[in-house]
């Protein structure tokens, strides 16, 4: 239940965001080039991730590092997001090369998908780390670091 109630504002805040895009893009009577469509179509699926990333981090798995894990895919969607934006408005310095911007994008992803899969990583092992140290609490076992 907890979960449902946490994923809700996300979603609809979301929804309101990809909206709200979609209705600058077609309001403001921005050219339907290809380039234009493209970054439009990178900006909607980079806000679509964020979504999906926020609802999914409240989901986390009680064998990862619970604040790491929620501090670091917050702060690497959150930038993700920014970068991707920053291109989309810069596009047009891609006038002359759409296949330069599709790359910067692609770039753009693998780069934040590596980031986010080694915080996954990582925060699992600080989890279990965590859980070895609070199972020691208590006893005489020789703590982290042997002593």
């Amino acid at each position: 239940m907890k979960y449902k109630s946490a994923a809700l504002p996300i979603l609809a805040i979301g929804i309101i965001a990809i909206l709200f895009t979609l209705a600058v893009f077609f309001l403001l009577r921005i050219d339907r080039v290809a380039l234009n469509i493209w970054a439009l179509s990178f900006l909607l699926l980079s806000e679509i991730i964020v979504i999906g990333g926020l609802i999914g981090v409240r989901r986390y798995s009680a064998e990862h590092g619970a604040v790491f894990l929620r501090a670091g895919i917050t702060t690497a969607l959150a930038l993700y997001l920014a970068a991707t934006a920053v291109c989309s408005l810069l596009a047009r310095l891609f006038s002359s090369n759409i296949n330069a911007f599709i790359l910067v994008q692609l770039g753009i992803f693998a780069l934040f998908a590596i980031i986010t899969i080694s915080i996954l990583a990582f925060s699992r092992s600080l989890g279990q780390r965590e859980s070895e140290d609070a199972s020691k609490v208590g006893s005489n076992e020789a703590k982290r670091g042997g002593f």
